[in-house]
């Protein structure tokens, strides 16, 4: 059955760290989630502006998309994507809007606290996301309750980064992924 693992969470909890080893582990492909922005999310971005709900939705409906067509054709019958999914509403999203039958989803929720975020995405280069940006994030994300049950059958787990290094957070993500 084809599965999407969805890696998300904040700017600066590494998401595309982890979606990357993710991937590597399972031989399948990753999608960064941020080169599915249209230009005129990633310009708002830049000027740093929050995005609305509205902005988000076509982009959360395109990576649902592309992430349920690559699990649907790869050999592994696996994809993994980045994304903030900041909602639930985001995250039962994603998964109404997926293509294909007989998709599963898995969310895997990465947070940490507000200082270590602003510490990590300060230290960032060349990337759209600057740190002002870094509060409107944290303050509508909501994290995910332990295997939290989500609308039409998605598994949803949180994972705290906080003094963690990429290696204890693949093992603690792939302990969840396989519970």
């Amino acid at each position: 059955m084809p599965r999407v693992i969805v890696v998300g969470g904040p700017a600066g909890t590494g998401k595309t760290t982890q979606g990357e080893l993710l991937a590597k582990n399972f031989n399948c492909p990753f999608i960064e989630g941020d080169a599915l922005h249209p230009k005129e999310n990633i310009d708002k971005m830049s000027r740093g502006e929050p995005l609305t709900d509205e902005d988000r939705w076509g982009w959360l409906k395109k990576l649902s998309q592309v992430a349920s067509e690559k699990a649907i054709e790869d050999e592994s019958k696996i994809a993994v994507v980045s994304c903030s999914m900041l909602k639930k509403s985001y995250r039962d999203f994603i998964k109404q809007n997926s293509i294909g039958e007989n998709l599963t989803f898995r969310f895997v929720f990465l947070y940490t606290t507000f200082e270590e975020l602003m510490k990590r995405v300060g230290s960032r280069k060349g990337h759209f996301m600057k740190s002002d940006m870094v509060k409107s994030q944290y303050d509508i994300m909501e994290i995910p309750k332990t295997n939290e049950l989500l609308k039409n059958g998605g598994e949803s787990a949180s994972i705290d980064t906080t003094n963690k290094s990429p290696d204890v957070i693949e093992k603690e993500i792939l302990s969840n992924l396989n519970s």
